[in-house]
């Protein structure tokens, strides 16, 4: 094994954990399914364990990380429901599915209710929050839309939610 190659390999595994699906495969997030496989295999190439058998047990126990969230960042950015899912999830601080929500906090990630501050708005941004959890995106669109018109469009943390729901709809192709 090629001293860069290992070197290149041991940077991998020190960042992984802090990059988020998109940046393991080297991707924007309005990539198309094409783009997301012909990265997946560019990625596959260079850190599947298989490619390089003269790696020590060191090495391919690195490899294997690695490659293990590279497949995860592809099965969730491949299938349409599961990049809408990981979009919001990223959107609210995480960098994978598995993981749980960062707890709310005075400092941390709020929910879209507590950001509302007019009891129309928490209403529109409650029923948001449950047909995300359902994955109907375009119709939490229309609630946080109106969840922020009833909080007089004042409102940066909930714009923010909404432009990220918006992201989500756009990588979807809606």
């Amino acid at each position: 094994m090629l001293q860069a190659d290992f070197e290149r390999i041991v940077e991998w595994s020190e960042l992984i954990e802090d990059s988020n699906y998109y940046e393991i495969l080297g991707v924007l997030e309005i990539a198309d399914a094409g783009a997301i496989k012909k990265a997946f295999h560019d990625f596959a190439q260079a850190f599947h364990p298989d490619t390089h058998p003269n790696a020590d047990e060191v090495v391919q126990g690195l490899l294997r990380g690695i490659f293990q969230r590279g497949v995860e960042a592809y099965r969730t950015l491949s299938s349409e429901a599961l990049r809408a899912e990981y979009d919001m999830a990223l959107a609210r601080g995480q960098l994978r599915l598995s993981e749980p929500a960062p707890a709310a906090d005075s400092e941390g990630v709020k929910s879209l209710t507590d950001l509302c501050q007019t009891k129309s708005a928490k209403l529109a941004a409650s029923h948001a929050d449950r047909l995300i959890s359902e994955g109907k995106l375009a119709e939490a669109k229309t609630e946080l839309q109106m969840a922020l018109h009833h909080d007089g469009e004042h409102n940066r943390e909930l714009a923010e939610r909404l432009e990220a729901l918006e992201l989500a709809l756009f990588a979807k192709g809606e």
